[in-house]
């Protein structure tokens, strides 16, 4: 029983992969996160130099300021995200985009093929692709050609994508259900009239299956694109932008944070009550509730 999806946001992320929630933050977050991002870029600028014209990606944002770790189990997000893909989860990646307006002599690609004079400048146009789904990411089984469910994102827009070609995400509605193949011989060319610019305003928000085909196209505006995706997956699989998160930000955390940072709430060793004859990893069955705080929560939602 979903807990906060209605019936037709289940048909959509089923059938098209994505559901896309207008005005979903408020304007004391919205404000709150733009000025996080700012002192973000300001301490990059410091460290790694760079103009201010120049875009840049942080990883593992949500280490970076409050706001950004506030969003990992917003509540309004967070029954939506389990509706999605369960209770038993982490997060696998935080990743902040910072893209100002292309300088004008900038010659963009084409939409989804990665391969104009803006990939050469740092902007990680990427061609259409699904996420681990790269030779070095995947190449397991699959399920009849198609990648398997394992992970979902939420895409938050902090800046006005309202008009076209202002860094917008597209997504190709349906292409979680086909085959990889399929992506592989299209070599990044698509016809765009299958595909979807996501035209969003400030404060919206996308929950989508990361095995939709998508891209990011150029950004043409007047305006600098702020963006960033949480990405959640089971517990089992191993996170892309950490090891551990900081003793100190799992210290202050929730129990139900602490979940989804990848921490265990238990004293019990990670590896079970036998872990010298046999280890049996708690991230894969576990044991000890308080764990999975998560479920709970689930469960008491459900009711």
């Amino acid at each position: 029983m979903a807990i906060a999806m209605t019936p037709q946001q289940e048909k959509d992320f089923d059938e098209k992969g994505y559901i896309i929630l207008e005005d979903f933050l408020e304007q004391a977050e919205l404000d709150r996160l733009l000025s996080a991002i700012d002192e973000v870029r300001d301490r990059v600028r410091q460290v790694e130099g760079g103009g201010p014209n120049d875009p840049f990606t942080i990883r593992n944002a949500l280490a970076q300021h409050e706001a950004f770790l506030d969003l990992i189990d917003h509540p309004k997000m967070l029954p939506l995200v389990v509706d999605a893909i369960g209770w038993n989860i982490q997060i696998r990646t935080t990743h902040l985009d910072y893209r100002p307006p292309y300088p004008k002599d900038l010659k963009p690609g084409a939409i989804g093929v990665g391969d104009g004079d803006d990939q050469k400048a740092g902007y990680n146009n990427l061609g259409w692709h699904p996420d681990l789904s790269g030779k070095e990411l995947f190449e397991g089984p699959s399920l009849d050609g198609r990648l398997p469910f394992m992970e979902i994102k939420v895409f938050y827009v902090f800046s006005d994508l309202s008009e076209s070609n202002s860094g917008n995400l597209w997504l190709m509605p349906g292409s979680h259900m086909r085959p990889l193949q399929e992506w592989r011989e299209m070599r990044g060319k698509s016809d765009l009239s299958e595909a979807v610019e996501l035209r969003l305003k400030p404060g919206a928000a996308v929950l989508w299956r990361t095995a939709t085909w998508h891209c990011v196209g150029p950004n043409l505006s007047d305006k600098t694109r702020k963006i960033m995706h949480v990405g959640y997956h089971y517990r089992w699989l191993r996170p892309a932008d950490f090891i551990e998160q900081a003793p100190e930000l799992i210290s202050k955390s929730s129990p139900i944070r602490k979940q989804l940072l990848g921490a265990l709430a238990s004293k019990d060793n990670p590896l079970g009550t036998s872990p010298e004859f046999q280890p049996h990893s708690q991230y894969w069955i576990t044991k000890n509730p308080d764990d999975v705080p998560l479920r709970a929560w689930a469960e008491a939602q459900e009711k």
